[in-house]
């Protein structure tokens, strides 16, 4: 019987198959998960690699833009120095001018007196003395021609040192001027390299992310020494304005209607009013208002008047204050000295090119910091747009 069902067993384990469907497809299984695997790996090396470019690059915008703000502070400085030797020179100009009128009037004097003794001749002293009444009367002649004659070598002495001030003054003005000029050359070397450099990473500056808490910090020293310095210029101004009208002469002065929009083109970026500081939880005002544009747009007149200052400032960089009449100025700042078009004096149109749109002085970006002050107290300029 056991034969039996030996046998039977036999005979079917040849006949059926075998259960091996599993055992087979576990290697196919192993070789997809492997691929998978090695999918995973060359990604996660592929993320690595581009956070490092990343970092690379963040690092090198980083450097870039600390080279820019680098260059800002240097040109800042070049730009301070230029305007000092201006000031320097114009100065020097005006005491030539002073010791001219001295030397005229010294000159006069010396021909007048040149013109009375050719008319009282050769022997003037000598009759003046024999003509005496008496031996006093000779003493006091006497001493009258000792009086002359000091006199004459006063003037003839006064006039030949006003000669050697004059060359001396012509001089350093020579000396003033050319070290104005070499200095004002390595400025203007030195911004066009900036605008290179500020030009390539115009996007980076676009959209970075400052923290304008710690700008305005920063601004708050620099925004109050603008305001006194545009409020004294602004007094000055208005009280020649004053004294002009009570001369009768014809003064320069905005009659109404809209401003000029300053930058063709530009967009309003933060309106006048007060700003709120996230570290100190208040709120801070911002004087005036910000037209963003690209770098080297220009700058034009708000309304006509006269330039009341023109020149470097600490947080703003250059600035432009125009005095319009009738206590009324606007300012212009985060320009270039290399891009100013006018001088303090000047008289400008409206819609006249003054500057180009600069990145200045403390600013994230290109833009126009514009502000308008009535009786030295600023005020929204938008509703001189309206």
């Amino acid at each position: 019987m056991k034969r039996n069902v030996l046998a039977v067993t036999l005979i079917l384990s040849l006949i059926l198959p075998l259960p091996t469907a599993g055992i087979a497809s576990a290697e196919p299984n192993d070789a997809g998960i492997e691929q998978k695997k090695e999918a995973i790996r060359a990604r996660d090396k592929q993320i690595l690699q581009l956070e490092k470019k990343k970092k690379r690059t963040e690092q090198e915008q980083q450097d870039a833009l600390a080279n820019i703000e680098a260059l800002k502070s240097k040109l800042q400085a070049y730009d301070k120095k230029v305007y000092e030797l201006e000031q320097k020179a114009e100065q020097g100009e005006r005491k030539i001018k002073g010791i001219e009128q001295q030397i005229e009037q010294r000159r006069e004097i010396f021909n007048q007196r040149l013109r009375s003794i050719y008319l009282q001749g050769k022997m003037f002293y000598l009759e003046t003395l024999l003509q005496s009444s008496s031996f006093a009367d000779f003493l006091g002649r006497l001493d009258y021609i000792y009086m002359l004659n000091r006199a004459d070598n006063h003037v003839i002495e006064g006039y030949q040192n006003d000669r050697k001030r004059l060359l001396a003054a012509q001089q350093e003005l020579e000396s003033d001027l050319a070290l104005q000029k070499q200095e004002k050359a390595k400025a203007d070397q030195l911004y066009r390299k900036l605008e290179a450099q500020l030009k390539q990473h115009e996007s980076a500056l676009a959209s970075l992310d400052a923290d304008l808490s710690e700008l305005e910090e920063e601004n708050e020293k620099a925004r109050r020494e603008v305001a006194a310095l545009v409020a004294t210029a602004a007094r000055e101004a208005r009280e020649r304005e004053i004294r002009d009208e009570l001369s009768g002469k014809t003064i320069v002065a905005y009659t109404g209607g809209k401003f000029y929009w300053p930058v063709d083109g530009g967009v309003l970026t933060s309106p006048f009013g007060k700003r709120y500081h996230p570290i100190s939880h208040t709120y801070r005002m911002h004087e005036g208002i910000d037209i963003a544009a690209g770098l080297g747009t220009p700058i034009k007149a708000a309304a006509p008047g006269e330039v009341i200052e023109s020149r470097p400032s600490d947080g703003y960089g250059y600035i432009v204050v125009i005095y319009h009449g009738d206590g009324l100025s606007t300012l212009y700042a985060h320009m270039y000295a290399q891009t100013v078009k006018v001088k303090k004096g000047q008289k400008v149109e409206r819609g006249q090119v003054i500057a180009a749109v600069g990145n200045n002085g403390r600013s994230t970006g290109p833009h126009l910091h514009f502000e308008v002050h009535k009786s030295g107290t600023p005020v929204d300029p938008m509703s001189y747009f309206r």
